[in-house]
């Protein structure tokens, strides 16, 4: 997989990949699967990419050896987190919310939004989870702080 120089997470078509295989073979096997996005909430014309680079290091620390985690376009965290439930996935959502504003504070006042989505009640593709993740974490729907 392609993985970001700074972070070393999983960037691009190669993270979109794997996240597809991951999600399919979950769906397959019947099992649980989560997507999480955490996006930043920046300022109109701000640039938030050495912000994500600082916080995807510390990510890699927070996670477990079979999630995946990765950066969608410049600036959106995602973590796919096989056998993980709604539930599962609210707790893990809230460290890495609180882990990311405060490792990005000292830069510059950021916060951080995380949405979800659960294979199957989201959707059933790789895709799907993702945008509705990432959908959930610029709104309301099942916005963590929601």
């Amino acid at each position: 997989m392609t993985t970001e120089h700074d972070t070393a997470l999983g960037t691009g078509e190669a993270y979109a990949l794997e996240l597809k295989r991951a999600v399919e073979q979950a769906a397959e096997a019947q099992r649980t699967y989560a997507v999480l996005a955490c996006v930043p909430q920046n300022l109109p014309g701000e640039i938030t990419s050495d912000i994500v680079k600082v916080v995807g290091r510390c990510i890699l620390g927070l996670i477990r050896d079979a999630d995946l985690p990765g950066i969608v376009g410049h600036d959106i965290v995602a973590l796919g987190l096989p056998e993980t439930d709604a539930a599962g996935i609210r707790v893990i959502a809230h460290r890495l919310q609180n882990e990311l504003t405060l490792r990005s504070t000292p830069l510059r006042n950021t916060v951080w939004e995380s949405g979800f989505a659960c294979l199957p009640e989201d959707g059933l593709t790789a895709e799907e989870l993702l945008n509705t993740a990432i959908l959930s974490a610029r709104t309301r729907r099942r916005r963590l702080a929601g």
